[in-house]
C-alpha cells in the first residue's frame, strides 16, 4: 500500500477537514478525499463517515490513528535525522587493516574531525573485502590488489608508500648495525603469510636489487602482530614509514639497511556503486590521497639524501 495515502489519512484524521488536510499536504481537498477512498477501498473498511459537524472517525479510523501516527512520526524524524547528519558532514564508515587504520586513517580521520562539526565515524578492522550489499560500509581500504576481485563495487588506486626494514635496539645490541643484505644472514625475521623473499632495493644507485630468501622466526598477519614481536627484540620486519613514525620517534625501533628500500605498497579503495557518492565519503578519499601522496614527496626527498636516510 502506498505511504502517500497512509499520510494523507492521518492528516485527515488530525483535522477532520479534507481543505486542511490538502494544505498541510500541499494538495487539493479532492484529490485527499480520492486518496482515502482508495485506501479504503484497499482496506475494505470504512475509515471517515460523515457527521452532523463535519467528519468523524469510525472505530476502524480510530485505532488505525492510533497506529499510523505515531509510526509515521518516527519515519519523519528518522529523515530529518539523516538529513542532519548529511549537512554536519554524514557517517563515514571504513573499514580497513590495522596498519591502515593507525598509519593512514586516523590522521586523516583527526583532522576532519576537527574541522566538520557532526561527522560522525565508524571504523573497523578488517583484512577481508565486504559484501557491500550487506554490510554497513562506505570504503574497504587494502594494499592487496589481488584479493579485491572484479565486484558490485568500484576499485580506485589511492597510491603508493615507501616500505623499508625494521628492528628493535635490543636485537642490534646482539647482532651490530644491519647495513647491507649480507648482514641479514642469521638474524631473525619475521614475516607475513606466504612471504618467502625481501627484494631490496639500493636507494639512488642503480645497483639491481638484491633478493634474500626469508627463513622467518614469526609469521604473523596483521602488520602490528609482526610490529609486537619486532619491539620486544624477535625480529626484524618490514613495514611502511608511515606505520613505523610512532615507533622510530619513541625510540622502541631503529630502520636497519637505511640504503635499502623495498617495493613500495600500494593503497587501494573499494566502493560500492552508487549512482551518487555522499559528499562525506570523497572529502575523505580525497584528503587521504593527498596525505599520501605529500608522503611520499616527502620519502623521495629524504632518500635523495643518504644522511636522511640514515637517520
Amino acid at each position: 500500500m502506498s505511504r502517500s495515502e497512509y499520510s494523507v489519512f492521518v492528516a485527515v484524521a488530525d483535522s477532520l477537514n479534507y481543505t486542511h488536510a490538502g494544505k498541510r499536504l500541499g494538495i487539493h481537498a479532492s484529490s485527499v478525499s480520492r486518496s482515502l477512498e482508495r485506501l479504503e477501498d484497499r482496506l475494505g473498511v470504512a475509515l471517515i463517515e460523515p457527521a452532523s459537524e463535519g467528519l468523524r472517525l469510525t472505530e476502524a479510523g480510530e485505532r488505525l490513528s492510533h497506529f499510523l501516527t505515531p509510526l509515521l512520526d518516527t519515519l519523519e524524524e528518522g529523515v530529518r535525522a539523516i538529513c542532519r547528519e548529511e549537512q554536519n558532514g554524514g557517517v563515514l564508515r571504513v573499514l580497513a587493516p590495522p596498519e591502515i587504520l593507525t598509519g593512514w586513517v586516523n590522521p586523516v580521520i583527526r583532522a576532519m574531525l576537527q574541522e566538520t562539526s557532526g561527522l560522525k565515524v565508524s571504523l573497523e578492522a578488517s583484512v577481508g573485502l565486504p559484501d557491500f550489499r550487506r554490510a554497513e560500509a562506505d570504503i574497504f581500504l587494502s594494499h592487496r590488489r589481488e584479493e579485491m576481485q572484479e565486484g558490485a563495487y568500484r576499485i580506485r588506486r589511492i597510491g603508493s608508500y615507501e616500505v623499508g626494514l625494521f628492528a628493535a635496539p635490543s636485537l642490534l645490541e646482539r647482532t651490530g648495525q644491519l647495513l647491507s643484505p649480507d648482514d641479514l644472514h642469521g638474524v631473525p625475521c619475521l614475516a607475513r603469510p606466504g612471504e618467502t623473499q625481501w627484494m631490496l632495493c639500493p636507494i639512488g644507485d642503480d645497483i639491481a636489487p638484491t633478493s634474500f630468501a626469508l627463513e622467518a622466526s614469526v609469521v604473523a598477519t596483521p602488520a602490528p602482530v609482526r610490529l609486537d614481536f619486532a619491539c620486544a627484540g624477535s625480529g626484524v620486519t618490514a613495514a611502511s614509514l608511515e606505520t613505523c613514525a610512532p615507533f622510530l620517534a619513541s625510540g622502541a625501533l631503529e630502520r636497519v639497511l637505511p640504503g635499502y628500500r623495498l617495493p613500495p605498497g600500494v593503497i587501494y579503495a573499494a566502493q560500492p556503486e552508487r549512482h551518487q557518492p555522499r559528499r562525506v565519503v570523497a572529502e575523505f578519499l580525497s584528503r587521504l590521497v593527498e596525505r599520501v601522496r605529500q608522503n611520499g614527496a616527502k620519502q623521495r626527498e629524504i632518500s635523495a639524501n643518504p644522511e636522511d636516510a640514515a637517520r
